[in-house]
């Protein structure tokens, strides 16, 4: 399986699987990871990273949008999973 902005991870230290979601735009960038684990297969990992991502690249499209206010509000709205990383610079 092939997408932009995910990429497969395999952490055979951490025993981490998973799928890791990274978009960029304008100096800020979003990352995500979704544990094959924590979503039941690495088929559903990958779906809910691709709905996650597109949920993202949509609000991203509107016009104004920020960068900044958009990777926030998907973080709050994925609940502040430990698993993710915003960078605000």
């Amino acid at each position: 399986m092939r997408a932009k902005n995910i990429s497969r991870y395999n952490y055979k230290k951490t025993a981490f699987q998973g799928w890791r979601l990274a978009i960029t735009r304008k100096g800020h960038t979003f990352v995500k990871y979704f544990a094959d684990r924590q979503f039941e297969g690495y088929r559903t990992a990958f779906k809910a990273a691709v709905e996650v991502r597109d949920a993202i690249l949509h609000e991203l499209g509107q016009p104004g949008a920020d960068p900044a206010i958009v990777f926030r509000a998907a973080r709050e709205w994925l609940h502040g999973d430990e698993n993710e990383d915003v960078d605000e610079s």
